[in-house]
């Protein structure tokens, strides 16, 4: 599962992308991060990890920071000081409803996920260090995968899709589709151009939950 890439792409924004950030989510999406070619990314300095499995730590918790993980993650993001910043989850599909409920925003004090469609969330990251670790500018993303559980895992594709509507093909095409809106993207102004092209349901939503976190002065993503 452990992965890194770097792409000299000349000049143009820092992008650092972190997969497997807690837990086994590694082995979920590397698969997907190698779907992306070299002409999937816009001009600028590129770099990809992917982590192998590690003790499974929320980062809505400040332990999650204060691990080996977390702080391997924040050194990586304060030598790089990326223009784009974005972790690469995935999450159990049976959580689906906890995780974009409101009731988040209650019981944990942070906005729900977005839903993307297909089963694919997203959302800024951590509020623990979209303020300290990034600058208003920066462009911060997770992006959720989903994925099963349990007794889930002994079910077909065709019983998965009569439980849940589910389809890999299309849960695989539209995470790319995001992922790859992020990693064409030359600067913030062309990312909320997309963002608002194809996403504008969302993008509404994030400036929502970004009111409610963060106050009237601080950027949707």
């Amino acid at each position: 599962m452990s992965y890194f890439r770097y792409i000299d792409n000349g000049k143009g924004p820092t992008k650092l992308f972190i997969g497997g950030v807690h837990g086994d989510e590694g082995k979920d999406v590397l698969p997907l991060i190698k779907l992306l070619s070299y002409e999937d990314f816009s001009p600028g300095q590129i770099y990809i990890y992917n982590f192998d499995k590690t003790p499974y730590i929320s980062t809505i918790h400040r332990e999650f920071y204060e691990s080996e993980q977390g702080k391997k993650i924040l050194d990586l993001v304060d030598y790089y000081k990326p223009d784009f910043y974005t972790e690469l989850h995935s999450y159990n599909i049976k959580h689906f409803k906890s995780l974009t409920s409101l009731k988040r925003l209650d019981n944990d004090g942070i906005p729900p996920l977005i839903d993307c469609g297909q089963y694919v969330l997203c959302s800024s990251v951590s509020p623990l260090i979209r303020r300290k670790h990034f600058t208003k500018e920066t462009i911060c993303q997770t992006l959720e995968f989903p994925t099963f559980r349990w007794e889930d895992l002994k079910l077909s594709e065709d019983e998965l899709f009569a439980k849940y509507d589910y389809s890999h093909d299309l849960s695989v095409r539209e995470y790319m589709s995001f992922l790859r809106l992020i990693t064409l993207s030359k600067t913030r102004a062309d990312f909320e151009d997309r963002v608002l092209r194809d996403y504008k349901k969302q993008a509404d939503l994030a400036l929502k939950y970004v009111k409610i976190i963060y106050g009237l002065d601080f950027p949707r993503y």
